[in-house]
């Protein structure tokens, strides 16, 4: 007589991977920069190839630019490859493998850490371009209005703005591009949310009991240990947890790259971007903080 499956047995069998599952995560970690990139809609649209690829590299040199890595210099691509017999993504930089998107954020952030060369305000040492001119963050206006109308390749360093703001500014051929950073950790910005979060409990008693174990852990920790023992490592295991916005650039092409006025405005509309991202963002991970957040 034949053997009956029980549910208990059939219950052990692992569930296949997903064949989008790297995909799915390559559009996750999009998405901590802001970056809506869909790639997963594109493929079930019955794209080829060549047009995936390209999409994904577009979204992901979009990304580095927000992430605020610092790594204009170097050439960033993503494709698709195989690793192992399991569809995956190749983040490439100047052409050679850095990561698999399977690896996850902590290893993809770990991967790309020790290219940056951050200063003591977590800005960018390292130049947006390979070579040119670099101006002193000093310089009159005049001398860079200069530079914009008339120059070739060129850049400036860091230009302290208002409200925590950098700016720089550089050419590459016919394109200007204006950035504007405020560097904030990922561990940062989970700590303002999770202050979001603490700060609109309405439970005054157990607000208190975070805000006094705050004082020892963290505003972070508090609110993780809040939740249950696992919720830390589950958090770790977000592309949250690794990359956020630091950045926005704009570009102007042509004439339009060639006007100081035309530069003033991209300052003002990189800031408002940065601000409107990093918003977004702190509201984002607020609410993935509040998640199951219990104050038994």
């Amino acid at each position: 007589m034949a053997r009956v499956k029980t549910k208990d047995a059939a219950g052990t069998q692992p569930a296949p991977p997903s064949p989008h599952a790297h995909l799915d995560a390559f559009d996750a970690l999009m998405a901590t920069a802001a970056v809506d990139s869909q790639i997963r809609a594109l493929a079930e649209s019955g794209a080829d190839t060549q047009t995936l690829n390209a999409a994904l590299t577009e979204a992901f040199v979009q990304a580095q630019r927000r992430w605020g890595l610092g790594l204009h210099h170097l050439r960033h691509a993503a494709e698709l490859t195989v690793r192992g017999e399991q569809p995956d993504i190749a983040l490439l930089t100047d052409g050679q493998l850095t990561a698999h998107v399977s690896e996850g954020s902590a290893a993809i952030a770990a991967a790309y850490a020790p290219m940056q060369a951050l200063d003591e305000r977590g800005l960018s040492l390292w130049g947006a371009l390979p070579d040119g001119h670099r101006v002193p963050a000093d310089v009159p206006f005049t001398h860079l209005k200069a530079l914009i109308e008339d120059a070739r390749d060129f850049e400036t360093h860091w230009l302290s703005g208002r409200g925590g703001t950098f700016s720089r500014v550089w050419r590459s051929g016919e394109t200007l591009f204006v950035e504007v950073a405020r560097p904030a950790s990922p561990q940062a910005a989970l700590s303002d949310a999770a202050w979001d979060v603490i700060t609109g409990i309405k439970d005054r008693t157990f607000q208190r009991e975070l805000m006094s174990r705050s004082e020892e852990v963290g505003l972070l920790g508090a609110l993780l240990a809040a939740r249950h023992a696992g919720a830390g490592a589950n958090l770790a295991r977000l592309p949250e947890a690794h990359f956020t916005v630091q950045a926005a650039v704009q570009t102007l092409e042509g004439t339009d790259g060639r006007s100081a006025e035309g530069y003033r405005a991209q300052i003002r509309n990189a800031l408002a971007e940065l601000e409107d991202y990093q918003s977004g963002a702190t509201r984002q991970l607020a609410q993935v903080l509040k998640h199951g957040l219990r104050s038994q």
